[in-house]
């Protein structure tokens, strides 16, 4: 008989390796905060990779007309932070910093969800 899965990496709480290979990642940011409102930016979130059941969310000033063959616009492409094994486009720290992006920037802002290390 087999001992029960004990944590043998700790990452703060954040991320934790069991010694059965399971893995716990925490989906709470840890400290408050409040989401902008912005009127001037429309979002939408659009699954890419529905293996892998991954989503990005599309940033766009409401002041871009629609797109037309001789008018270009820029695009940012943002990867939220957490070390490539926390964090989610939809987490308010980073939802608000695209709303920033896309607004002082009059840019379009792509916003993927990417796999997490560790996998389970």
């Amino acid at each position: 008989m087999g001992s029960l899965p004990h944590v043998v990496e700790d990452c703060g709480g954040v991320v934790q390796l069991f010694s059965d290979g399971t893995i716990y990642r925490s989906n709470d940011i840890g400290f408050p905060v409040p989401i902008i409102t912005d009127q001037s930016i429309v979002f939408k979130d659009c699954l890419f990779d529905k293996t892998n059941d991954l989503h990005l969310r599309l940033y766009k000033p409401t002041s871009m007309p629609p797109s037309s063959p001789a008018k270009k616009f820029s695009v940012i492409l943002f990867l939220h932070g957490g070390g490539f094994c926390v964090g989610t486009r939809a987490w308010p720290n980073f939802h608000n910093c695209c709303l920033k992006l896309a607004s002082g920037l009059n840019a379009l802002v792509v916003a993927p969800d990417y796999r997490l290390a560790p996998e389970t």
